[in-house]
């Protein structure tokens, strides 16, 4: 028997997007987890965006203002590549990580901090922006976690009869802060809507700063509400 479901928000995400977001469908980039958050020694973070730039740049790492060395991988997650970062020091104080020319992104190393088992809620973005030559379509069903996870594997079917889907995610906090979003993601899409109206199960797993990885054991099934028809003053959504 599954176990119980974390219910799904009936109000849906209708926020405006980001600066970040431009004409040319692309344009999303972030680190996880989020600024500010405490790591443990060797942590392991992820830098996710829809740019190539990264794979040109160069990556800066600093504690307590002093540089230390870092290991990248990168792992294809369409729309994005997720660039998977290990900070390969046994210093701890205030890290600061970012790309060669760009503000760092800050955080905390310090002793290695204890995880609570992960819980999540869930509820539908949607979010459209009109260009001169196309538009960008956000809509989907969003995971809020409550733990630093930096990315997750997801696996989804319509029912039991049905094949799992398998998706490599970041966490973002685009729509919210530590939110899986999964769906149609601008220009791309890893999901259906209408498939995500008739529900789906679920099983997720997320991958902490610390290189463990953990399940996420009471959200085995999700749908996101139907949406109402916008109205012509909402200015953040389009038809």
């Amino acid at each position: 028997m599954k176990l119980a479901l974390v219910a799904v928000a009936v109000a849906v995400a209708l926020q405006p997007r980001p600066a970040a977001a431009f004409s040319a469908c692309n344009g999303e980039a972030g680190w996880a987890p989020r600024a500010g958050d405490t790591l443990p020694t060797h942590a392991h973070l992820v830098f996710w965006s829809d740019r190539p730039y990264p794979m040109r740049a160069k990556l800066v790492a600093k504690i307590g203002g002093v540089p230390v060395k870092t290991r990248l991988t990168t792992m294809a997650a369409a729309p994005y590549t997720l660039t998977l970062v290990t900070i390969d020091s046994d210093r701890t104080g205030a890290l600061e990580l970012g790309w060669e020319g760009e503000p760092p992104t800050r955080y905390v190393v310090a002793t290695r901090p204890s995880y609570a088992d992960p819980h999540a809620t869930t509820a539908r973005y949607h979010h459209k922006l009109a260009h001169s030559t196309v538009q960008e379509v956000f809509d989907g069903l969003l995971v809020t976690l409550d733990v630093p996870a930096v990315r997750a594997h997801v696996k989804l079917r319509r029912d039991a009869r049905s094949d799992w889907l398998e998706l490599d995610l970041p966490v973002t906090g685009v729509d919210g802060d530590r939110t899986l979003r999964i769906g149609e993601l601008g220009c791309k899409s890893n999901y259906t809507p209408a498939l995500l109206e008739a529900g789906v199960d679920l099983d997720i797993t997320l991958f902490l700063p610390d290189d463990s990885q953990v399940r996420v054991k009471e959200l085995t099934h999700a749908s996101i509400p139907k949406l109402a028809h916008p109205t012509s003053d909402d200015p953040s959504v389009s038809e």
